[in-house]
């Protein structure tokens, strides 16, 4: 049993239980469905709310009374939004508060069929780009104290439509999760990702390193073949990144989604970057392939069992 870097959770590596990357359930990530009913294709932007953020070769800005063609990404709210600008008024019933917030789609690529761990040099410094303008974007709103960004790729991890995207949901609140982590980074004399950092560069979980990010497979690993990507240097968000961080991300980004895509033959998976406008919090963005479930005991308990130890998977990748 394993404990959490610096959180009171733990999780289980049943490492009898190990399986190879074979055995586990062979949903894809990749989906066919055909670009010409697809609402995030070009030539179909009416099929969507105008975009916030249209990205072009002439820069960036938002649909006017035409909207914009010939965008290499483009971000607009998402037609179902978990959270709205002018939400309803709460329940009476126990104790509700107003669901104010921004709810966003980000295609990345008007390729129908582009796959992310294919995605070029290029296209990964544009993607976290956007993340970071799109982030920054909503984290000066005064009612905004959380931005979410998340990719689900593929069915099984949660995408309802093919074609590559994230999601953005701006919130009014910040999660318990992360104020649990600020509580305990609070109480420790240094960055506690800090230390992370360090032990896991010199560890056999180290996977990639740059310049400015290691790509590792944590100790604290809730999933087989988790991996997490973290700066060397203390940055509490994308903000916090200048051009070559930038660039450095979207490289260990492109490793781990490479490395991924080969080794487990194009998985499905979520990836989320956490993040927060506050100096002691640490940036990390966090894999997760979405090759096995969450049963009854996980949650019953809230520790997970993962069959793969995190050094076996490190190994693994590293030689993918």
């Amino acid at each position: 049993m394993r404990r959490h870097y610096f959180l009171e959770e733990y999780c289980i590596i049943a490492a009898e239980r190990k399986k190879r990357p074979s055995d586990f359930r062979r949903e894809r990530g990749r989906e066919r469905s055909d670009p010409k009913t697809c609402p995030f294709c070009p030539g179909n932007e009416e099929m969507t709310p105008p975009a916030v953020a249209a990205y072009t070769v002439d820069g960036v800005g938002p649909d006017g009374v035409e909207r914009v063609r010939d965008w290499w990404a483009r971000s607009f709210p998402n037609l179902y939004p978990a959270v709205t600008a002018d939400p309803e008024p709460p329940t009476r019933e126990w104790v509700a508060d107003r669901a104010r917030g921004f709810h966003e789609v980000i295609i990345e690529s008007p390729d129908h069929d582009a796959d992310p761990s294919e995605f070029s040099r290029q296209e990964l410094e544009r993607l976290v780009t956007i993340y970071r303008d799109r982030y920054a974007s909503h984290i000066a709103d005064p009612g905004v104290g959380y931005v979410s960004i998340f990719k689900n790729w593929g069915r099984v991890a949660g995408a309802s439509l093919s074609h590559t995207h994230s999601q953005l949901v701006a919130l009014p609140i910040v999660p318990p999760a992360l104020l649990r982590e600020l509580e305990a980074i609070g109480r420790s004399p240094r960055c506690p990702y800090c230390s992370l950092v360090e032990r896991e560069a010199a560890s056999d979980r180290l996977i990639f390193e740059n310049g400015r990010f290691v790509l590792i497979a944590p100790f604290f690993s809730e999933a087989p073949y988790e991996t997490w990507i973290l700066p060397k240097g203390h940055a509490p968000s994308l903000e916090g990144l200048d051009p070559r961080g930038l660039e450095d991300l979207a490289e260990a980004l492109g490793e781990a989604l490479r490395r991924q895509d080969r080794l487990l033959s194009g998985p499905a998976y979520n990836y989320t970057i956490r993040q927060l406008p506050d100096r002691r919090y640490h940036l990390n963005l966090r894999i997760h392939p979405a090759i096995s479930a969450l049963a009854g005991f996980e949650r019953n308990t809230g520790i997970f069992i993962n069959s793969v130890p995190p050094e076996a998977a490190a190994r693994e990748l590293r030689e993918a």
